[in-house]
């Protein structure tokens, strides 16, 4: 008998210390209503490979959760107006990833409901006929597909060889004395060379690509590496209820390799840039809305938080909107559209030079959303409200009862 009250009281106990120690957190929204609105925490504990759920304390509804190298927890919830969610992290069984990377020969490939939302490319795939090994590249996205299926990007366009779905560059510099040109890679002063794969994870909540390139300044002897940029995507699991979409976001860190400076020098274009589809190259033929409501000609050169880009792709409406992230470096950035083509950089060297200091790494995120059919500026709006000012979590949940 005392020993069936012993082990009672032990698991009793057990419960009580495991509910004491639950990981919960409260996340609030001050404001509209959010859908498949993205909420991020701090998770360092061993996971062994874990998988998690956060349950609602209240309502009982599980939202999938997903931890990343490093410790950080992501979730996507809907949450209304003014709410306050009681969150518990829970551990559940192993399931199949519903988001998948997939790798292959020449690229990966990110497989969502077993559609392809976009390609990472490694610099293996075969040149297109006429283009010189000069502007072989690796370390950027393409292609980008819409729920439709149909291509938003391009890639080593005749008219414009060195440009690459979504990439980035920098063109006017000095460094140590030097001018390398990381964009115009024809002029052989400065190249961007694909280094590899740092990490790849699918999921739940979504699927991640990093990768690692170098900045090489070709004018020195010996060639030096003059920035290490980590170039990251985190592409969603969620498709939209309201309408069909995709969401993914990119981001980069660049640090110097040495140490020295990368001085930028004014210029028009540089930094985060898109190449849209073939079908939309020519004036009339894709159109450009900014968040200050200007088109192609007027939005060239004005500072914007988001842009969308759009035209028609085998006969239907599609485009990308991408949102340049508050925090990043002079934002809102300044914009270079390109009258005939459809090509945009979020550039800001045209706001004046700056430089990338050793010790102090430039960091720029930028989140793209995917949908067929014409301009929504409202769903956009609403889409840019939720990136900019994120839900605010909370660790250690309220004192409200489970």
């Amino acid at each position: 008998m005392f020993k069936r009250f012993v082990t009672l009281f032990f698991l009793f106990s057990s419960a009580q210390s495991f509910a004491q120690k639950a990981f919960r957190i409260t996340v609030s929204n001050n404001g509209d209503a959010r859908k498949n609105s993205i909420v991020s925490f701090p998770y360092k504990h061993s996971t062994d490979k874990a998988q998690f759920e956060l349950v609602d304390r209240e309502s009982n509804t599980r939202y999938p959760v997903q931890i990343l190298p490093g410790g950080e927890a992501i979730s996507i919830i809907d949450i209304n107006a003014g709410e306050k969610k009681d969150l518990t992290l829970t551990k559940v069984k192993k399931r199949q990833s519903d988001i998948t990377v997939v790798k292959s020969a020449t690229d990966h490939k990110v497989m969502l409901a077993g559609k392809q939302v976009l390609g990472f490319q490694t610099g293996q795939a075969p040149l297109p006929d006429g283009v010189a090994p000069i502007y072989r590249r690796g370390g950027y996205v393409h292609p980008v597909l819409s729920p439709g299926g149909l291509q938003i990007t391009d890639d080593y366009p005749s008219d414009h060889k060195h440009h690459h779905g979504i990439w980035a560059a920098w063109t006017k510099t000095s460094f140590r004395g030097n001018k390398p040109d990381f964009w115009n890679v024809d002029d052989n002063t400065g190249a961007v060379l694909f280094e590899g794969i740092t990490g790849i994870q699918s999921g739940s909540v979504l699927a991640l690509i990093s990768a690692k390139n170098s900045y090489i300044d070709k004018t020195a002897i010996p060639n030096t590496k003059v920035l290490d940029e980590d170039f990251v995507v985190r592409v969603f699991n969620l498709v939209g209820t309201e309408k069909p979409y995709y969401l993914f976001d990119v981001e980069l860190r660049q640090q110097c390799a040495t140490a020295d400076p990368l001085k930028l020098l004014y210029h028009i274009y540089g930094g985060i840039a898109f190449r849209g589809n073939g079908e939309w190259n020519g004036p009339g033929n894709a159109n450009f809305l900014t968040s200050a409501g200007k088109n192609r000609e007027a939005g060239n050169a004005t500072a914007a938080d988001w842009i969308r880009v759009s035209g028609h792709a085998g006969g239907q409406e599609t485009g990308i909107t991408i949102l340049s992230h508050p925090d990043n470096f002079r934002a809102p950035q300044p914009l270079r559209i390109h009258p005939k083509e459809p090509y945009i950089s979020f550039a800001p060297s045209q706001a004046g030079e700056f430089s990338i200091e050793p010790g102090k790494p430039y960091i720029a995120r930028y989140r793209f959303i995917v949908y067929d059919g014409e301009a929504d500026t409202s769903f956009i709006e609403r889409m840019w409200r939720d990136y900019s000012n994120p839900l605010v979590v909370k660790m250690g949940g309220s004192d409200k009862s489970p």
